[in-house]
């Protein structure tokens, strides 16, 4: 085990690689639970940022008030914008799972709401306090998202354009599709991530002819889309593209197609408890 007595001696560098040797591991996160906490108030701001991140995959009950404090009154805006964005998580355990208290989902709801519609706050932070809303449904969020998608600076449509894909609401299904033809490539990008996030299966024609783009970035986030979206010719365009002559591009494929069939099965799965609990309800 970690004694985060002797990572406080490290240097700026060795702190953030272990920060993210740990994150690579996958497992045990809970294990380091002392040593985020210990590093969210760490001198340097990117060692901050690095711990306050790892507790998306650690979420507990017990971390919100301290990320909220964070988000709120940390002198360095990046690390305040991660932990708004961290909170992301308690939205979806709270609207997507059902997994958080009422209580502490109204909490860290009305919290977001107010860094995102304070126009005194740093804009990065208010993007990504709409991030972090946009797994909830609710119609306050999603004019959120619209006043988003229509401001001024570029960076907050982008922050629109993710939010759409991640609410996976139909209300922005003709937004997305008309920016997988825009002329802003970071723009385009965005919308073809959130394409896939979303699960368009009318995208899928659009983004099987950006999966043969000679932009490798936007050709590989298309082929990833296309295992979420589905649709007529998706997979078969996938297969293809396991043969490319260009080797990131058959990686990426083959990657994809594994997603794909995960992606199937969990549908079938969760196809299958519903089926089970409808089963035991009728009993």
């Amino acid at each position: 085990m970690i004694n985060p007595d002797d990572v406080l001696l490290m240097t700026e560098q060795e702190k953030l690689d272990l920060l993210r040797q740990i994150s690579d591991a996958d497992e045990w996160q809970s294990c380091f639970e002392p040593l985020y906490f210990s590093l969210m108030e760490d001198d340097s701001p990117k060692v901050r940022q690095e711990a306050i991140g790892a507790l998306w995959e650690v979420a507990d009950q017990r971390h919100i008030e301290p990320l909220m404090q964070k988000a709120e009154k940390d002198p360095d805006v990046g690390v305040r914008a991660k932990a708004a964005s961290v909170l992301g998580i308690y939205v979806y355990d709270g609207v997507v799972e059902g997994l958080l208290p009422e209580s502490d989902l109204v909490t860290v709801r009305s919290f977001l709401l107010d860094l995102a519609q304070n126009p005194s706050e740093e804009l990065l932070v208010r993007r990504m306090a709409i991030e972090a809303l946009s797994f909830d449904a609710d119609d306050v969020v999603q004019d959120l998202i619209e006043w988003a998608y229509h401001h001024a600076q570029p960076e907050m449509r982008m922050t629109a354009i993710f939010a759409m894909g991640r609410s996976r609401n139909p209300r922005w299904t003709d937004a997305i599709i008309a920016e997988l033809d825009s002329p802003d490539h970071a723009v385009q990008l965005e919308a073809v991530n959130a394409a896939g996030e979303a699960g368009l299966a009318r995208a899928t024609p659009r983004l099987r002819i950006l999966a043969a783009a000679k932009d490798r970035e936007l050709a590989s986030a298309a082929i990833w889309a296309l295992a979420h979206t589905g649709g007529p010719g998706a997979i078969e365009t996938i297969e293809m593209l396991t043969q490319s002559d260009d080797e990131e591009v058959r990686h990426v494929a083959n990657e994809a197609i594994e997603e794909f069939y995960q992606t199937s099965r969990d549908a079938e799965e969760e196809m299958d408890e519903d089926r089970d609990e409808e089963a035991d309800d009728y009993r």
